[in-house]
């Protein structure tokens, strides 16, 4: 009897702790950043606090018509009005690229559009290379660059070499060190970024907290289906089959290596090949 007694106390206890892990993200499909904006505003207006909100805003294609770097960049559509919004709110906004050249990104794409001030960016600094530790008792090890609200993350693992700097999930807490939200927002182009950030959040400390994720997919009408792609990635049947897995003709994944197209053997694969599948399916599992 007492055993059971346990066992069922245990059982519920168990039930009311998922209640508050953000197993899965709610994914929005979005034409303008003016559907975060709105979504921000009804937060507030249930009376979530301004210091509670964070948004996690990728450069390229979210704040800049261009989903490619390159110059001269050009504003994305009312992201101007939003983050004037956002500034007047006191919400809390950070920039994470998957660009490994920061200081390029900063210079040529946030400070030469006049954002610099939205970021507290320094012009022309010369970001080093940084480790960093995010999570739970900064259990996960990242290495990256960092200028003001601008961040380029990635994970440390025995897979070092792979330079693709795409965990963005931890942005917000090496931006504002100490904070915890409630609410976060992601704003992406690029489904693979995305997908990274809802598997990767269950590690950040604001998860640990309670947090709900919401990532917004922000595509244009020119969209090709890229499922088959996305499988070969080694991503869910859930994540794949989502609506929102679409992203823009123009931007196949510009940051991630070329496809190999020498022909292997059954036994052989291609060491990008290989990068690939590992950073796709470890998400930093392998963390030193």
């Amino acid at each position: 009897m007492f055993l059971s007694k346990v066992f069922i106390a245990v059982t519920l206890l168990f039930t009311l702790n998922l209640n508050f892990l953000p197993l899965h993200a709610e994914r929005i499909p979005i034409e303008s950043i003016d559907e975060v904006v709105t979504h921000v505003r009804t937060l507030r207006e249930t009376g979530v606090k301004a210091e509670d909100i964070g948004v996690i805003l990728d450069c390229h294609g979210v704040v800049t018509k261009e989903t490619q770097h390159a110059t001269p960049h050009t504003l994305k559509d009312n992201i101007l009005e939003a983050l004037n919004y956002f500034k007047e709110e006191g919400i809390s906004v950070v920039i994470a690229t998957a660009w490994d050249n920061l200081d390029d990104v900063v210079q040529n794409a946030i400070v030469e559009l006049g954002l610099g001030h939205f970021f507290d960016v320094t012009s022309h600094q010369k970001s080093e290379l940084e480790d960093f530790s995010a999570g739970c008792e900064g259990a996960v090890k990242l290495r990256g660059y960092k200028n003001g609200r601008v961040v380029a993350l990635k994970s440390v693992t025995n897979f070092d070499t792979i330079r693709y700097f795409r965990m963005k999930a931890f942005a917000l807490e090496i931006a504002y060190p100490g904070r915890v939200f409630s609410h976060i927002c992601g704003v992406d182009d690029d489904i693979c970024n995305l997908s990274i950030i809802e598997k990767t959040f269950s590690h950040t400390r604001h998860s640990s907290e309670g947090c709900s994720l919401t990532l917004f997919h922000l595509t244009t009408p020119a969209v090709v289906d890229l499922l088959p792609v996305l499988s070969g990635f080694g991503l869910s049947p859930s994540t794949s089959q989502h609506p929102s897995t679409q992203v823009p003709s123009s931007h196949p994944h510009p940051d991630l290596p070329p496809t190999v197209t020498t022909q292997h053997s059954d036994h052989e694969s291609s060491s990008t090949d290989y990068e690939r599948e590992q950073f796709y399916d470890g998400y930093g599992s392998n963390d030193e």
